[in-house]
């Protein structure tokens, strides 16, 4: 470390006089933001602070919504004084507690934010700072400090020293009161450095930051170790919602870091991508925080082509240890190979244990903390001579390899989060009829462990396990609700009197299974639209958990769900039942009955065909036809997400979805939607929009419209198939429906076999020459299979699915031969309306036929993975707001 690097800031300034136009954060629908920029704001927040009277040694929370805003927030004012990053999912109590023991002097918040956060600091008098949001698409903010008249300006020197804390991080530990964790500008700049030297990284290696920045690995890894090695950070649009083609192709990141529950996700939901090697700049993937099941890291490896390496580290110490991408040392199922002077293995005598002897792993050297903030009896069992007391049991190989095997702890670490029991415990025995309680650790299939509960209640008092668990919503975070809570006669304690949480981690374990055996017990007396409903959630409940068979009983996180994927089987079901669904239902339905029960009694199950995304957006609506009857126009979250909350997203369904009805032509499609979106927006001017079919169907709505003497100021066609405006297309089809009186109805499914071959052409002709050699290929391996006899190779990502490769009289009775009818029987007609045409695998062909007005932009990716972040940046620059 140079002397002209002695704090966070000093090495950002260096970055920033050394490569001032590089890009130092990077997130979708902004502007990179330069090392010159990053500085600039820093310098902002520094002058906003010493001209209010904050110093070097003011501790500023900071309680911003997790993302980029947050990160730049944080380390903007880890450069001027300390940062203390809240969590934005913690209560009103949780963050109360948490000013009690930390003391900041002023909380930085959003303007005209309502949060817990806001109403803590009201409540408690901690100063607000607000931050200003700058440009739409503009990375960083402006500073507004109320001028406190009793505080002078804070004097020089205004640098930090290198061991004062550069921020400050909250963990649970073992019991109920946090731990405060001060971590050093020397910490954090020894920390990067390792992970800097361990991974070679450069200014051209670019971090996806997918982790909370309010959190140790988070912050440490993903936001500050790129920034201080001059890399880049990049933020993904919703870190909560992972997207192949944004996270990857559009950010392209050469590593990320992450707990196994996102690896998971990852590779679950990339594995069956055909272009998951070729479509990422990744080269290498780092796990932390729990241990990585075998198969997520072989699979993930294997799936995406690069190493994915397991490190150890706490927040008392940052990294640790880590396997190293080759040729670097690496051992599966371990930690790798620590430095040499960071790692003890003691036994319970305090004294080193020979090669192979398990211990308690005392961690040393430059990146580890002080001790703790005002904790002198918990400083004096943590740290003795420099070294830090994990808590964590480990062994050293005879290669110097480290392994972990457990915690001596109880705390429960849920897919890295890690949550204290006796938090939970306080919380549930502020219930009345709650005499006793333990939370305890068991087994999670995704998530390594999740949390559970047992209480005993007051005499001649009751209370059932739902009513406890909504009990502990506006308690403590939502993560650390118990996902079952039991009732029992009494709790194991020990000799002391101590509860045995092992014994009920135990006893729960080997439990015989309660989940219910049959699937066809009726639940209510609508016995069809029950059975109809429970078979829908058993289909996507298994797909989405991989399991199968499933029960009515069984129970979702049990199961191996988590948040992660509780979100995405909500939304599926929105769009199975029509319903909006709030994801607060699954503090009481956690089974498919109760699930079931929970949407009978919420008044019928009727299907909602428009969809209002950021609709209390001040901008003209986009009413866009999302055109995925199968995977319910995913999709559109990413574009609601790029193009901002003032950008409203109406959302339209085709035909097709659940049990509704394929009109027989595009005309009766288009006419059948539009009152719904005349009652979404009564009057225009009209901005229309939608993907592949939904694009036509957008263009038909459009000339409705207009006949209807409404003004349509635009219409956005995202690669939809336009051979239709052909004239010769035309003619062969034209002659075609004159021949149904003789021949009928296999006339109707030749037409439709045949557009669908004509489609598949004009995709083909207009492929660069790589494409085209792909399809060709994977055409001659479907063919080969089909001779073989084998089962035919599922393709997702391609023209060349299954269904294409079915012959007419099967083709005829899918969903996509019905479109394919109606799009046969379908005759553009020209329209004077400005149409933008977003291309991908399509051309316009003859379409500036019909559209004197056209647009044309290219987007990335195949039609059936379009890289809407792309797709997003291309529609701001159109859609201006509202005048």
């Amino acid at each position: 470390m140079s002397d002209s690097q002695r704090t966070v800031g000093e090495a950002i300034r260096n970055r920033a006089e050394l490569q001032p136009e590089h890009t130092a954060v990077v997130s979708p629908g902004f502007t990179p933001l330069s090392y010159r920029d990053l500085q600039r704001l820093i310098d902002d927040m520094r002058s906003a602070l010493r001209a209010n009277g904050y110093d070097r040694n003011a501790r500023i929370a900071i309680g911003l919504p997790n993302g980029p805003q947050a990160a730049l927030a944080i380390v903007a004012t880890a450069c001027s004084a300390v940062s203390i990053p809240l969590n934005p999912r913690q209560t009103l109590r949780e963050i109360e507690t948490s000013f009690a023991a930390l003391q900041p002097v002023a909380i930085v918040l959003l303007k005209g934010s309502d949060s817990a956060a806001r109403k803590a600091a009201e409540s408690k008098g901690v100063n607000i700072i607000e931050l200003t949001p700058l440009a739409e698409d503009t990375l960083g903010f402006g500073v507004a400090i109320p001028r406190n008249s009793t505080i002078a300006a804070a004097p020089e020197p205004d640098e930090p020293e290198p061991d004062a804390p550069a921020f400050i991080l909250q963990t649970s530990g073992t019991a109920a009161e946090p731990k405060l964790i001060p971590f050093s500008h020397r910490n954090m700049l020894a920390a990067a450095g390792r992970v800097q030297a361990w991974f070679n990284l450069t200014p051209q290696d670019r971090c996806l930051c997918a982790s909370p920045v309010f959190y140790s690995h988070g912050l440490k890894v993903t936001v500050f170790t790129p920034l201080l090695t001059g890399g880049t950070a990049a933020f993904p649009s919703d870190a909560t919602k992972f997207d192949f083609l944004e996270w990857f192709s559009f950010l392209k990141p050469t590593w990320y870091s992450a707990g196994p529950t996102l690896h998971r996700l990852v590779f679950d939901q990339t594995q069956a991508r055909a272009d998951a090697k070729t479509g990422h700049a990744l080269r290498f993937i780092l796990s932390g925080g729990a241990p990585l099941p075998e198969n997520v890291l072989a699979g993930l490896q294997k799936t995406l082509g690069v190493p994915v390496v397991e490190h150890y580290g706490s927040s008392e110490a940052a990294q640790i240890s880590a396997n190293l991408p080759p040729p670097g040392a690496s051992k599966p199922g371990t930690c790798g190979i620590p430095p040499p002077g960071t790692i003890v293995i003691v036994g319970d005598d305090g004294q080193p244990v020979t090669s192979g002897q398990q211990g308690e792993i005392l961690v040393g050297g430059p990146t580890v903390i002080s001790g703790y903030l005002g904790a002198a009896e918990l400083n004096r069992t943590s740290f003795n001579d420099g070294w830090f007391r994990s808590g964590d049991v480990g062994s050293i190989d005879h290669d110097g390899f480290l392994t972990l095997h457990g915690r001596k702890s109880d705390v429960i670490n849920r897919g890295g989060e890690k949550i204290s029991p006796a938090e939970i415990d306080d919380a549930l025995l502020g219930h009345p009829a709650v005499a006793e309680a333990a939370a305890f650790p068991v087994p999670h299939a995704r998530l390594g462990e999740d949390v559970a509960a047992a209480v005993v209640l007051r005499p001649g008092m009751t209370a059932t396990s739902v009513e406890l668990r909504r009990f502990l919503q506006d308690r403590v975070a939502s993560f650390k609700v118990p996902r079952r809570i039991v009732v029992r006669e009494q709790l194991p304690k020990g000799i002391t009197g101590k509860v045995q949480r092992r014994r009920l981690t135990e006893s729960w374990v080997d439990a015989p299974a309660t989940s219910g055996q049959t699937q066809a017990m009726p639940l209510t007396d609508n016995t069809t639209t029950q059975d109809t409903l429970v078979k829908g959630l058993l289909a996507i409940w298994e797909r989405l958990l991989k399991t199968s068979p499933l029960t009515v009983d069984d129970d979702f996180f049990e199961k191996g769900g988590d948040s992660l994927l509780a979100t995405d089987m909500l939304f599926e079901v929105e769009a199975l039942t029509g319903q909006t669904i709030p994801s607060s239902i699954l503090f009481e339905a956690t089974t498919i009955r109760q699930l079931a029960e929970n949407l009978s009694q919420s008044g019928g199950l009727q299907q909602k065909y428009l969809s209002k995304m950021n609709a209390s957006g001040q901008r003209r609506p986009l009413i866009y036809f999302h055109g995925h009857f199968n995977s319910f126009g995913r999709h559109a979250i990413t574009l609601a997400n790029i193009l901002g909350p003032d950008q409203p997203l109406f959302v339209v369904a085709p035909h097709g979805t659940g049990k509704e009805l394929i009109p027989a032509s595009i005309e009766a499609m288009a006419a059948d939607r539009l009152p719904t979106i005349l009652e979404a927006q009564p009057e225009g001017p009209y901005r229309l929009g939608g993907q592949c079919l939904g694009g036509i169907i957008a263009f038909e709505v459009a000339r409705m419209l207009v006949d209807a003497g409404k003004e349509v100021e635009m219409v956005v066609m995202v690669d939809p198939p336009t051979i239709n405006a052909r004239r010769a297309v035309q003619t062969l089809f034209s002659a075609m429906r004159r021949a149904r009186p003789i021949f009928g109805a296999p006339v109707d499914q030749v037409m439709a076999w045949t557009w669908f071959r004509g489609v598949q052409l004009q995709r083909f002709v207009n492929y660069s020459w790589n494409k085209r050699a792909a399809a060709i290929w994977r055409r001659l391996d479907l063919l080969a299979a089909k001779v073989r006899g084998d089962a035919a190779p599922i393709v997702r990502d391609d023209s060349d699915t299954n269904e294409q490769m079915l012959p007419i009289g099967r083709f005829a009775d899918t969903r996509t031969s019905r479109y394919a009818a109606a799009m046969s029987d379908y005759v553009p007609q020209p329209l004077a309306v400005r149409v933008i045409y977003i291309k991908v695998d399509f051309g316009t062909g003859a379409w500036g036929q019909i559209s004197p007005d056209l647009e044309v932009a290219q987007s990335q990716g195949t039609h059936e993975f379009i890289d809407f972040a792309n797709v997003a940046d291309h529609l701001k620059t159109y859609l201006k707001p509202a005048k």
